[in-house]
């Protein structure tokens, strides 16, 4: 495997947590194989310690598992995803009805602003890293606007399990097909409308499934 790369400007366990988990999902580490924290540091340049605290993040998202006998092994991801999305559209689904009733005009308005900054950094040919921030900032927006502290720990957890981070490098049209999907449950949310800010956000949703399939295969 080629050395991975690890930047300056943030805390190393964060680099490392974040480079060992997209060399995860995009199957640089195919499922099964055995990671080993010291060929890990080697490839890091990094001391061992941040590598195993790393390492204990991907294990809480049961990305790896330690297996007696066999060390750390990659686990396969792909048949969690559907259960995943299944219970973020539960939550999603709950936030948004919540929101309807609960959200105040200007958190709709930001909800709103958040899905058209998405379509525009699509034509504006914004970076994949930073268009993940704006989904996720999308999401957080219709979290907070449930006003709900449960849900919103909840959909923080969740969206991190569903790996929709890979959404963004999904072909531009279908990136384009997810953030129109976006703006609809603005637009229900915005009529106040909470059976089709509801539906709209379970269809994103499936539609953000198949996205994440497409990714890690």
């Amino acid at each position: 495997m080629e050395m991975l790369q690890i930047a300056d400007r943030e805390p190393v366990v964060n680099h490392i947590y974040r480079e060992l988990r997209q060399a995860i999902l995009q199957g640089r580490f195919p499922p099964e194989s055995r990671l080993i924290e010291t060929k890990l540091a080697e490839l890091l340049n990094v001391s061992r310690t941040p590598v195993r605290e790393a390492v204990l993040r991907l294990e809480s998202e049961g990305l790896v598992k330690r297996v007696r006998g066999k060390g750390l092994r990659v686990q396969d991801t792909r048949a969690k995803i559907s259960e995943v999305v299944v219970i973020r559209q539960a939550l999603e689904g709950a936030a948004a009805r919540l929101a309807c009733a609960n959200a105040r005009d200007e958190e709709i308005a930001a909800l709103v602003a958040s899905s058209h900054q998405g379509m525009a950094a699509i034509s504006q040919g914004v970076s994949v890293k930073d268009r993940s921030q704006l989904d996720w900032q999308f999401h957080m927006h219709l979290a907070h606007a449930s006003h709900s502290e449960r849900l919103i720990r909840l959909i923080e957890e969740f969206y991190a399990y569903s790996f929709s981070e890979l959404v963004p490098a999904s072909h531009p049209d279908e990136s384009a097909l997810l953030q129109r999907q976006h703006i609809a449950v603005a637009d229900a949310l915005q009529q106040r409308d909470a059976d089709a800010a509801e539906q709209a956000i379970r269809q994103h949703l499936d539609t953000t499934l198949q996205s994440i399939r497409a990714r890690i295969g």
